[in-house]
């Protein structure tokens, strides 16, 4: 199977990504590119809730759910618009709501290439990384994940009240598993073809969009800003790529890609951005409705959103307050509200921040390096020793210089600040207090944070690149000058030169970004993460001669039969990719006593009474034997299922080389 060939699944979750939520944007009152822009986090707010409600409402998860809840908070939406515009209709002038909502061909141009190209740059690395549609992570959390959108296909759920009960959990995020699930189920797609799908359009599309809205917003919507805010999506490895990597962080992954375009709405709502904003009612209530799906997806990301809000809120107050205190106006309303709205606010965060983190058992990861290389790696843009692109280190160089020496380029400053102080924080301290506290919420993890900096880095880099076009300004307004006095040269010549100089300039800086990024750490990346999608003779989690065996259940095995096998070596996705249930869908699944009594002694039945009465009560009739090889290469025993072959409790099926599976003979009656 090629790429080509789920060209229609890869629509269908475009169309899933973009439709719902540009209706959502067009209720909003949004025009322009604002609408593309946001549609992905709208559209995964809608899918977030329909998932959360339909089986409250006791409807299976499919397409209608989603629709009736765009035509539902679509009419909520345009009632509110309407409803607040006539408490707040001299927020701006009419003339300035019709600026911002036009857009001239050239702009829209600007835009379409800046969204574009980084998509072209990140399907080929995304491609590269998945290696084929039908390959899928070989890595330790991918086991939940792919079980988890079969569990949604048994059930017809994908709420996350009910999806942890495939792991007797209460609770787990599943923004993500329900945007896949509904991919699969409208398209009749496999799962792991859905799942490579549905990520090419997250990582190629959805982020780049998401990051122009962030550059527009915090940087301006100069046709440079858009262009090069673009591009230097594609020019990170840190995001999309290592989040398709490591862990495998899918819900991570998902929630970041939508986090820029949120990030951006924060700032608008308060007064920060580049644009007039038209209602300030509006913009709060988009806001909240872009974070719903982020936080559903992970949140994190909604930690991460409010841990950006940090310095703008506090500049918001200080502007409010201190020309009142000031004057020892200490107990009127324009302080006393502001003030306990400031006390609030903390208080609300700070209880988020405690109560949306990791139980610290899982928080377990160490400091991976010093202060001093954890600052430079986060001012350099390579985190977690990936290899650094010397035109974004200067460009982030430039940025910063920038953002320090003019005032009204702060916004990108904060960002950085709080972000890149996450990733100090998680990859140089000690453990401790300290550390727990800042970056617990991250399970101490340097990885998730490290995904974190691309958010960070690249307004501050369109800063930069702002600040170079900013001295070739000067340069050229210099060198037309001696043209006029010494050549003679018309002023028309003179425009011509500088347009032209100003264009050969913004294409040198786009082809180094992209020629020194995707040949340096991306392809690195790429490449690394490639590794971990082939399937291969010694592939950590399943081998070839595993799945070929896997391959082959569902004319060995009947429908409805459990399995046992030991999780570690990649036995469970039988679940997924074979749609047989084994009796740990998870590795970190709890195991009942019943289930312990047959990984201890099912080779022994009908010797072994516990086993013997655990086979008959949990309708155990099959064992998958693959060897010892474990994802994490550890040794985790399972003496009742492991090396069969002179057991007398059961009988040999099939084989594929190391893959054994058989029938359970004893204790059947």
């Amino acid at each position: 199977m090629d790429w080509l060939s789920i060209g229609p699944v890869v629509a269908v979750a475009v169309l899933l990504l973009v439709l719902p939520g540009a209706a959502l944007a067009l209720a909003f009152g949004l025009r322009g590119f604002a609408v593309p822009s946001l549609a992905p986090a709208l559209s995964l707010s809608v899918i977030a809730v329909a998932s959360t409600v339909a089986p409250i409402v006791h409807v299976k998860w499919s397409l209608a759910p989603v629709l009736w809840m765009t035509v539902v908070l679509g009419a909520m939406l345009v009632f509110l618009r309407r409803l607040l515009r006539r408490f707040d209709r001299k927020t701006t002038s009419p003339l300035e709501r019709m600026r911002s909502r036009k857009q001239g061909w050239g702009t829209v141009v600007v835009f379409v290439l800046a969204v574009a190209i980084p998509a072209l740059l990140l399907a080929k690395n995304l491609i590269i990384a998945f290696d084929t549609p039908g390959s899928f992570s070989q890595t330790f959390d991918n086991v939940f994940h792919l079980n988890a959108l079969q569990y949604v296909r048994e059930t017809g759920s994908a709420s996350s009240l009910t999806i942890g009960h495939m792991v007797d959990s209460a609770y787990y995020p599943a923004g993500w598993h329900a945007l896949v699930s509904l991919v699969g189920s409208v398209t009749s797609t496999a799962i792991p073809e859905s799942v490579n799908a549905a990520n090419l359009v997250i990582g190629a599309l959805v982020w780049p969009l998401s990051m122009v809205y962030l550059v527009w917003r915090l940087v301006g919507a100069r046709p440079v800003v858009l262009l090069s805010g673009g591009i230097l999506s594609a020019c990170f490895a840190a995001f999309p790529l290592l989040m398709l990597d490591y862990g495998v962080l899918y819900p991570n992954f998902l929630a970041l890609a939508v986090l820029p375009a949120c990030v951006g709405e924060l700032f608008h709502a308060l007064g920060f951005s580049r644009q007039a904003r038209a209602n300030v009612g509006v913009e709060w209530i988009l806001l909240g409705a872009v974070s719903v799906g982020m936080t559903v997806a992970h949140p994190s990301a909604l930690m991460a959103l409010v841990a950006t809000s940090a310095f703008p809120v506090l500049v918001l107050y200080l502007r409010q307050v201190r020309p009142l205190v000031r004057e020892r106006l200490w107990l009127k309303a324009p302080v006393v509200v502001p003030s306990i709205a400031l006390l609030g606010g903390v208080a609300g965060a700070a209880v988020a921040w405690k109560l949306v983190r990791p139980d610290p058992a899982a928080a377990f990861w160490p400091p991976t390096q010093t202060v001093a290389q954890a600052i430079g790696e986060a001012i350099s843009g390579s985190p977690m020793r990936s290899q650094p692109v010397w035109i974004i280190v200067g460009l982030i160089l430039m940025g910063l210089y920038r953002c320090v020496r003019q005032p009204g380029h702060r916004s990108p400053l904060w960002i950085f600040l709080v972000l890149a102080g996450f990733y100090v924080v998680v990859s140089g301290f000690d453990q401790g207090r300290v550390r727990n506290f800042l970056v617990g919420v991250w399970y101490n993890d340097s990885y998730r944070l490290a995904a974190l900096l691309p958010l960070a880095s690249i307004p501050v880099a369109v800063e930069g690149v702002l600040q170079i076009g900013e001295w070739f300004r000067r340069g050229l307004h210099a060198l037309s000058k001696v043209l006029l006095s010494r050549v003679g040269s018309s002023d028309d010549r003179i425009r011509g030169l500088k347009r032209g100089v100003r264009m050969g300039g913004l294409g040198v800086v786009v082809l180094g970004l992209v020629a020194t990024s995707q040949n340096g750490q991306v392809h690195t990346e790429e490449l690394a993460a490639r590794s971990l999608y082939e399937v291969r003779p010694n592939s950590p989690l399943i081998t070839t001669d595993e799945l070929a065996l896997l391959k082959r259940l569902d004319k060995e095995v009947p429908q409805g039969t459990v399995l046992a096998g030991s999780p570690w070596t990649g036995t469970a996705l039988a679940y997924a990719l074979a749609d047989r249930k084994t009796l740990q869908l998870h590795i970190l699944a709890g195991a009942s006593p019943d289930v312990d009594a047959i990984d201890t002694g099912l080779r022994n039945a009908p010797a072994d009474g516990s086993a013997c009465k655990a086979i008959k009560d949990l309708h155990v009739q099959y064992v998958l034997d693959f060897g010892t090889q474990e994802v994490h290469y550890e040794h985790h025993p399972y003496p009742g299922i492991e090396d069969l072959q002179g057991s007398h409790a059961v009988q040999l099926i099939d084989q594929q080389g190391n893959a054994r599976l058989y029938k359970v003979v004893a204790c059947q009656g």
